[in-house]
């Protein structure tokens, strides 16, 4: 039977909604869709990768549930198709599809963080929002940005930084669909599972440490132990703080504010964003480790995990002018007051601002 984690909005709670999670349950998809009653024909928005996998069932599992109008857009895949080009193409099939908007339109997103990123924005938008499904199809997805109803795309050097909160009816997780996922996909959805630990749970990182060689082959009893505690502690806290405006989801954002600096100042190019957010992890920890706040031997402790994953916890020959520059735009900073989500120990992070900034340019210089 699929697990069924619900994501409770306490503000709004008619934009509350079921996380189902599970395996080989996306031939079940259309039923599930047909059950929320929001809409009889479907946008489906997937990616050139996802497509040759899960296009084809997708639909089957559509039309199994009772859907006949089904239009689809496939789009290059990549973090630099995650732009305003992207999103007018998107807005432009949608619009055509829709017959000069006489149709109860739900957007479904099948794929990874971009479509999933993407789609939501599309979906908050059209005709001032319509009904979307989140399908995510990576291990990141699944634990990550699948959740949460953040949605957005890359504007000039800033990550996310158009956007809108826009949550879905429903997120669908067929864990099965891991068996075709890259292993450099699945390294990096290890990454933000790795944050999980990290932030709020010294359990699950200890069943990292342990059990690593496991997920690294896609062990499906490994990865079922992992899934389900993130899906858990990304519904709460998202729950407790849907627009990330009460310092309680901004917790999640440990080792993005670094990460995604080094990201658009690689013009996303030289790591996916795993990757990115796995060096960016190490550098909070190391800077923890200068303001005082975070032993030493934790801080090497987190970067040996993460480089048990196989990700990369340098910067390499990326400048660090270029990367602070980048980490300036981050939108967590408040008046141009840099603020950072560092470690205390495993398990607990806190909130700090105003760090000198020379500091973290020195941090930078050190890779």
């Amino acid at each position: 039977m699929p697990k069924l984690i619900k994501i409770s909005l306490k503000t709004r709670s008619d934009k509350s909604y079921n996380i189902v999670l599970g395996y080989n349950i996306l031939p079940d998809l259309g039923k599930a869709v047909k059950k929320l009653d929001c809409g009889n024909s479907i946008f489906l928005i997937t990616d050139k990768n996802v497509a040759k996998f899960y296009l084809k069932k997708t639909i089957a599992a559509l039309k199994k549930g009772g859907f006949s109008d089904i239009g689809k857009v496939i789009i290059p895949a990549g973090e630099e198709q995650k732009n305003s080009g992207t999103f007018l193409k998107l807005l432009n099939a949608l619009y055509d599809f829709d017959k000069n908007q006489q149709k109860k339109v739900i957007i479904l997103t099948l794929g990874g963080g971009v479509v999933g990123d993407l789609g939501g924005f599309v979906a908050g938008t059209y005709r001032r929002g319509v009904s979307y499904i989140q399908i995510p199809t990576t291990l990141l997805g699944f634990v990550d940005c699948g959740l949460g109803g953040k949605t957005a795309f890359n504007f000039r050097e800033a990550k996310n930084l158009i956007g809108v909160f826009w949550q879905p009816k429903l997120v669908y997780m067929d864990t099965a669909v891991l068996k075709t996922l890259p292993f450099r996909e699945l390294k990096c959805g290890l990454a933000e599972a790795i944050k999980y630990g990290i932030i709020k749970d010294p359990v699950l990182f200890n069943f990292f440490e342990n059990n690593m060689e496991k997920l690294l082959k896609g062990d499906k009893n490994a990865l079922d132990k992992i899934i389900p505690v993130c899906a858990e502690i990304k519904a709460k806290t998202t729950s407790a703080d849907e627009r990330d405006d009460k310092d309680i989801r901004i917790i999640l954002n440990y080792g993005h504010t670094l990460g995604h600096a080094l990201e658009a100042a690689t013009n996303y190019k030289k790591f996916h964003h795993g990757e990115a957010i796995g060096i960016g992890m190490v550098l909070a920890a190391k800077l923890a480790v200068k303001i005082g706040c975070l032993s030493p031997s934790v801080a090497l402790r987190i970067e040996a995990l993460i480089g048990s994953a196989g990700l990369p916890v340098l910067t390499g020959n990326i400048s660090p002018k270029r990367i602070f520059a980048s980490m300036r735009r981050d939108k967590k900073f408040i008046s141009g007051v840099n603020r950072f989500v560092l470690p205390t120990e495993i398990g607990k992070v806190k909130v700090f601002e105003n760090i000198k900034e020379n500091i973290i340019l020195e941090l930078l210089k050190e890779g």
